[in-house]
């Protein structure tokens, strides 16, 4: 070998333990970068005439397990979804509260019966009469409350997805001029590595608001679809997704008509294509908006009725009619299980009784519609109300319940039902993180193993140090030459 192909293998040499010495220093610098793949170079022989001639750099590769990759993002979609629902569900379990602590729903209903039985047996008694009539106003706010809870979740949930499409729209705007420049920086033979990692993490933080499979395309380029098969991007300009929000939700209002579903390329998708979103906080959004939210709402408008019911009926208070409005009204007029919907928000405690409205707390006594007060000593009406809240009544028509229950009972079901679904929703969200940790460790294993790059460097530290010995024979061999 010539003096002049070993100083050229040698120079080769460091200029691949060079580059190596680059990668390592990137990924430990790099480790813990959402996005960032593992760097390795890529060598092989270099051949010069037909024989060995040094080290020659083919490329730095980015180290993706594609498979595992596609796995984490399709997990942390579900994980998202899951930690959005339970984050609804305990929001509602925490408003109704846990019965008999302060402050819950249940708690109301107990010091209003407890009110009434302390009534009944001192009839005569003012002070105990208003104690009614506060208790009862107290246990109707609460009711308010919770069904305000109800309607400002939905709100949250309306204004969430308003975020998440801006959110999705920047993003992919963004990978498709990643595409744009990646394919630029291909065409020009140089490394786009970074590009790809900041494309690999925007495409993950769209992961989280709608699952999302890539394909690859020419030029470094990618599409994205949904799990679904929704387009998202495919081309130069991504799908054009769009959202109005409604601003403040109420008790009424229905998906499709007065609240917006997701525009797509200027199109409403329907009930039925909003399937193609499936999975993700996006899809977890509108089914707190258009499913549960409602369906919490109808619960608590079942109990409120019942309540409703229960008090408003003439074989309880004679001096009032199937026409008339009992203690509690639905804004001051007789509720109906036609208009139910958002009864709990509306229920308030007859003005009849409230002495700051210009009634009296003797018609606690005396009867909703009696003229005048009465026998002070007649606890009967009192009597009455407390056992129609007590006895195991059939459920009203147009309400879910079923079967015969006291109104007690009938809360501990809603109790239960809301407890339930947060238990079936800390469930969910428990089994989801589960299995995206466990695939975010799949990725990691992939990922930068600093024990590893460190066992890199100190081979690029050996081959440097050979390549230089080489350099430093011929150096003073050179020497010896010239002074021939």
């Amino acid at each position: 070998m010539s003096i002049a192909r070993a100083l050229g293998n040698a120079i080769s040499g460091l200029t691949a333990t060079a580059r190596g010495t680059e990668a390592v220093a990137a990924n430990l610098a790099n480790a813990s970068t959402p996005g960032y793949a593992r760097r390795d170079l890529v060598v092989s022989a270099q051949t010069a005439g037909g024989n060995a001639g040094g080290v020659r750099v083919d490329g730095v590769t980015r180290a993706v397990n594609a498979s595992v990759l596609s796995e984490s993002r399709l997990a942390e979609a579900a994980r998202a979804e899951a930690a959005t629902r339970l984050d609804f569900a305990t929001r509602i379990e925490d408003a109704i509260g846990i019965a008999g602590n302060t402050g819950s729903l249940g708690s109301a209903l107990s010091d209003f019966q407890t009110a009434l039985a302390s009534a009944a047996s001192r009839p005569d008694d003012e002070i105990r009469l208003t104690q009614v009539v506060d208790k009862a106003a107290a246990l109707a706010s609460r009711l308010n409350a919770v069904a305000d809870e109800i309607q400002a979740a939905r709100t949250a949930a309306d204004q969430a997805i308003a975020t998440d499409v801006a959110r999705l729209n920047t993003s992919l705007a963004r990978v498709a001029d990643l595409n744009r420049k990646i394919a630029v920086m291909e065409a020009d033979g140089s490394d786009p590595s970074s590009l790809y990692d900041q494309r690999q993490g925007i495409i993950s933080e769209i992961s989280k608001i709608v699952p999302v499979q890539e394909v690859t395309r020419a030029a470094g380029a990618v599409a994205l679809f949904t799990a679904e098969g929704a387009v998202l991007l495919d081309g130069a300009t991504p799908t054009e997704l769009s959202f109005t929000a409604a601003g403040q939700v109420t008790a009424g209002r229905t998906a499709g008509t007065e609240l917006s579903m997701l525009i797509q390329n200027g199109a409403e998708l329907t009930q039925s294509q909003m399937r193609l979103y499936a999975g993700g906080s996006l899809a977890a959004n509108f089914a707190i908006r258009d499913e549960l939210a409602p369906a919490a709402q109808e619960l608590l408008d079942d109990l409120a009725l019942d309540l409703h019911d229960r008090l408003a009926d003439p074989a309880v208070d004679a001096t009032i009619t199937s026409a008339s409005a009992g203690l509690f009204t639905d804004g001051g007029t007789r509720a109906g299980a036609a208009d139910k919907t958002g009864l709990a928000g509306r229920i308030r405690v007859n003005d009849a009784v409230v002495e700051s409205a210009g009634g009296e707390a003797w018609r606690l006594r005396a009867g909703l519609g009696a003229s005048t007060s009465g026998e002070v000593g007649d606890s009967s009406l009192l009597v009455a109300m407390s056992e129609a809240l007590e006895n195991a009544a059939a459920a009203a028509a147009g309400t879910g319940f079923s079967g015969k229950a006291s109104l007690a009972e009938r809360l501990a079901s809603v109790e239960s039902q809301m407890s339930t679904a947060r238990v079936n929703a800390q469930s969910e969200a428990t089994i989801r993180n589960s299995q995206a940790d466990t695939i975010t460790s799949r990725l990691t294993a992939d990922g930068v193993d600093s024990d590893a790059e460190m066992q890199k460097l100190l081979q690029y530290e050996q081959a440097y140090a050979a390549n230089a010995r080489v350099i430093q024979a011929i150096q003073t061999m050179m020497d010896q030459i010239l002074e021939i």
